[in-house]
């Protein structure tokens, strides 16, 4: 009910009570009342006071609701707001996250949201709501590879919209990999990494090296095929190639992978060379070894290494081995064809 209609509902219903009771009588009273004496006035007045009494109560009554109503509603816009940023940042993939909702009606959703990531379908592009819009928008563009405004969302590097872009801005020639190597804080290792494995194509080998740490398989593989190469080529001792690798964690099958890579270009002894001294520092170099003496066709001393070796080990190459005892002659390279690939 509102108010004014309450208000002069309640003075008309005073109005016609008191007029009522005059009406029948036109005495007066005067009473005293817990100690206070109350003055001589028509006996109306006294009926209408306890009606103008219950309207203020009444009134005081609802406007205590009306307070508390506005409180919790103004603590469900609040959280209504909070919500949609915390939609925006899911959407965004922003990892530090924690919005604290007050209304029960948001904790439950929001604990949801707070830890989970949002991918939306590509068919949604707006809801209506402009921040969430917005991050819609510019997730579509980024996805699109096109060039967008990334700094007013002030996301962090590590997100993996803001790596996408990067990595965007990269491929379309807005970065150098200059650029992004001499600020890795800024773009992170991911970013850098790509930035890398084009960099270590043509850099020289001391500009190379300075990033050292930002080597994987496949730039490290395109960096070496290099050596001695008519294209872009680079010289470096075994020594300086070995203290490169020990910096990756190679397996069997990535030393296999490297000699592969350094058959293109690589004198045949300096190769011989370096696959036996990393066999001796490291056992999982073993079949890389093996590998780079068939295929340099140094059978012989492949041969009087697998002998000192025990039944079950390097089962391959003994297979190779009999078949070459047999006349059977094979390329090495097809029994490791998943490792060309």
């Amino acid at each position: 009910m509102q108010l004014k209609r309450y208000t002069i509902g309640s003075l008309i219903l005073m109005i016609l009570v008191g007029f009522s009771v005059y009406s029948i009588t036109t005495e007066s009273v005067s009473f005293d009342l817990i100690g206070i004496h109350f003055p001589n006035l028509p006996i109306a007045f006294w009926v209408v006071v306890p009606l103008a009494a219950l309207y203020l109560a009444s009134v005081l009554h609802m406007a205590v609701y009306v307070l508390v109503g506005n409180f919790k509603l103004r603590r469900l816009n609040r959280d209504a707001e909070k919500m949609v940023d915390a939609i925006r940042d899911s959407l965004l993939g922003v990892t530090e996250r924690n919005y604290v909702f007050k209304s029960d009606a948001y904790k439950l959703m929001g604990k949801v949201i707070d830890n989970s990531l949002i991918l939306p379908y590509e068919t949604l592009h707006d809801i209506g709501n402009e921040k969430i819009d917005e991050a819609l928008t510019l997730l579509s563009d980024v996805k699109a590879n096109k060039k967008v405004e990334i700094k007013k969302f002030h996301l962090a590097n590590t997100t993996s919209l803001m790596i996408q872009n990067n990595l965007n801005r990269y491929q379309r020639g807005e970065l150098t990999a200059d650029e992004v190597l001499s600020r890795h804080e800024a773009y992170g290792d991911i970013v850098c990494q790509k930035a890398y494995e084009s960099f270590v194509k043509t850099a020289s080998v001391g500009s190379v090296l300075k990033y050292k740490n930002l080597f994987t398989k496949t730039s490290l593989f395109t960096f070496l095929s290099r050596l001695n190469s008519n294209d872009n080529g680079i010289d470096m001792s075994n020594e300086e190639v070995i203290n490169i690798i020990k910096n990756l964690k190679m397996n069997t099958n990535d030393f296999i992978d490297l000699s592969i890579v350094l058959a293109k270009n690589m004198i045949p002894e300096q190769r011989i060379r370096l696959f036996e001294t990393i066999s001796e520092q490291c056992d999982d170099a073993m079949e890389a070894y093996f590998y780079t003496l068939y295929d340099l066709q140094m059978i012989d001393t492949a041969n009087e290494l697998l002998n000192n070796t025990s039944h079950d080990e390097y089962q391959i190459f003994k297979a190779y081995r009999d078949l070459k005892r047999a006349n059977k002659h094979y390329d090495i390279a097809i029994f490791f064809r998943r490792y060309c690939n």
